[in-house]
């Protein structure tokens, strides 16, 4: 069977029954408002697959809250520094964006913890970003810029959050589990690890 698009499937909605919707004085889809072609981040939409957008605010909502009760954070009386690198797709499709997990995880952790975490960029990321905005005078930025002496170095990470992602695909249904690491970077140590499951329908 032919999988069906979401195009078709609005095509089909739109049809009108036995001259119902004329009775009713509506107008067929362009009657729908805003919210109709805006729909929930927990509302299905016929036609999507895999992981949906509920999902990521289910899975990212829970395991933010996860580290924050890990011993290394909720005890520490400094303020921790953490690296956020990428997520592995070990799953059986490909990407269109897979940073939009921990995207949302960080902004999460720096809204609601942000007196005990600090964020870095990754080293390739930040020496891009300092040679589009300063050139070739990134060391004298704050001398230049505040009229103080120039900084010796930067904020270094002590953990790096990471993840990967599995699938076990089957005819009718989907497994997927989600895993979540915080690495201490200096020892290698896993100090928290962290999972989100989901079974999932093949629709077509």
């Amino acid at each position: 069977m032919n999988r069906i698009n979401v195009r078709q499937i609005l095509a089909l909605i739109c049809v009108p029954v036995a001259g119902g919707l004329a009775t009713m004085g509506l107008s067929g889809c362009a009657s729908h408002g805003y919210g109709y072609y805006r729909p929930g981040v927990s509302q299905f939409v016929p036609g999507d697959t895999g992981l949906q957008s509920r999902d990521l605010v289910d899975m990212t909502d829970k395991l933010a809250a996860d580290i924050l009760k890990i011993p290394q954070i909720a005890n520490n009386p400094n303020k921790v520094v953490i690296q956020v690198t990428s997520i592995r797709n070990q799953t059986s499709t490909p990407w269109q964006n897979d940073q939009i997990y921990l995207a949302r995880m960080r902004t999460l952790l720096a809204k609601y913890a942000g007196n005990q975490i600090a964020f870095t960029l990754p080293p390739q990321q930040l020496a891009q970003l300092q040679q589009q905005t300063l050139g070739g005078n990134a060391g004298g930025f704050e001398q230049s810029s505040r009229g103080a002496a120039p900084t010796s170095g930067r904020l270094l990470p002590q953990y790096a959050l990471t993840g990967v992602f599995y699938d076990l695909p089957n005819s009718a249904t989907t497994y997927y589990l989600c895993e979540f690491q915080l690495v201490d970077i200096q020892t290698g140590q896993l100090i928290w690890d962290g999972k989100y499951e989901v079974r999932t329908l093949n629709l077509y």
